[in-house]
């Protein structure tokens, strides 16, 4: 559990800003419905990671049968099921993989063939996190890893694309239009960027600190200890030292979302020691807060910061007024264009020369 739990949730929250990375930066920013359709999936892509995973179990006592844990069913489409109960497992099987066949052709525009290739590498790739006992975190199988479920979920992709094609022909396009995106981000953007950031850092010490326990680095009864210093560490190098580093001054989740801190008043980057301030006043009382067991004062932290920010027509946090700092897009920050942006380039008069600028 020191490590199950930690770790799926790192790498779901990973995954999440990796998609949101690319995203936003081949794209700008996500509105309308194009936007809802991005989100559905995001959505469809962690579902598919608590699919995977669930129901962790709360700890190993009892979990390893005498025959080692959840045997593998090769063929278990052979007989029919036996009761309602295998009968819904089969059915859920096939749904959780409706709508990657639905956003495969609605979205991607996939045809059939590729839809089928992408179902079936996924479910193979479920079946080999179940069947490996989430890649050996555990010390035997929790769940039954059955080839027959990859044909369910190709079956529900199939039902997938057939109604993705319905929804091309009723429904808006799907497929987002790159646009500048240089006004200032909103509260919910802002908002998702932090959640990220907290997300990675938080998740990324209780993982840390299992390894370093599961590894034999740390004793079992100074694992308390340990965490409470990965926090306050990664705290610091979350919150100060990686924003130094970058042009936007922002952490991994921010940046992935496309937002910068810049100076007050000034279209350029904000000063390394204002964005160290900054970092310092909103995640240090933080860390130290969950280092000791009072998450929701941290949460008030952060709540007095964000109100300022709801008053304000510049939507100023209260550290962001301390610090002289604003919250800007990357793109407005650097210049730098979305990656689909479609540039015109005038068609070039016959018999003139070429342009080598």
């Amino acid at each position: 559990m020191a490590i199950a739990v930690p770790g799926v949730a790192f790498a779901v929250v990973l995954g999440s800003t990796l998609f949101l990375r690319r995203h936003f930066g081949g794209y700008g920013r996500i509105q309308g419905w194009q936007g809802m359709v991005t989100a559905a999936v995001l959505c469809t892509g962690i579902g598919l990671a608590a699919y995977a995973v669930w129901p962790l179990p709360r700890g190993i006592d009892g979990l390893c049968a005498l025959d080692g844990g959840a045997p593998a069913a090769l063929a278990p489409l052979a007989r029919r099921p036996e009761t309602w109960a295998a009968a819904a497992d089969a059915a859920v099987a096939a749904a959780v993989f409706l709508p990657v066949g639905l956003l495969a052709r609605y979205r991607y525009r996939r045809g059939l063939p590729s839809t089928l290739a992408i179902a079936a590498l996924l479910a193979g790739g479920i079946e080999l996190v179940q069947g490996s006992a989430l890649l050996g975190a555990y010390p035997c199988p929790y769940r039954v890893a059955a080839t027959g479920d990859i044909v369910l979920a190709c079956a529900g992709a199939v039902l997938g694309w057939v109604l993705g094609g319905a929804a091309a022909a009723l429904l808006p396009r799907a497929w987002p239009g790159a646009i500048a995106d240089l006004m200032p981000p909103g509260l919910s953007r802002r908002f998702l960027g932090h959640a990220l950031d907290v997300a990675m850092w938080w998740y990324g010490a209780m993982l840390s600190a299992g390894v370093a326990v599961a590894a034999g680095v740390v004793p079992p009864g100074q694992a308390g200890q340990v965490r409470a210093v990965l926090l306050l560490a990664l705290a610091v190098a979350f919150g100060v030292l990686v924003p130094l580093l970058r042009t936007d001054r922002s952490a991994p989740g921010r940046a992935a979302v496309g937002v910068a801190l810049a100076g007050r008043g000034r279209p350029s980057p904000a000063a390394r020691w204002r964005a160290a301030l900054r970092g310092a006043l909103l995640y240090t009382p933080a860390a130290v807060l969950f280092a000791v067991g009072l998450p929701w004062w941290a949460a008030a932290v952060w709540a007095l910061h964000g109100s300022c920010a709801l008053v304000r027509r510049d939507q100023a946090g209260l550290f962001d007024l301390i610090t002289g700092t604003r919250v800007v897009t990357g793109s407005a920050l650097t210049g730098r264009l979305p990656d689909r942006l479609i540039r015109f380039t005038p068609a070039r008069t016959p018999g003139a020369p070429a342009n080598t600028a």
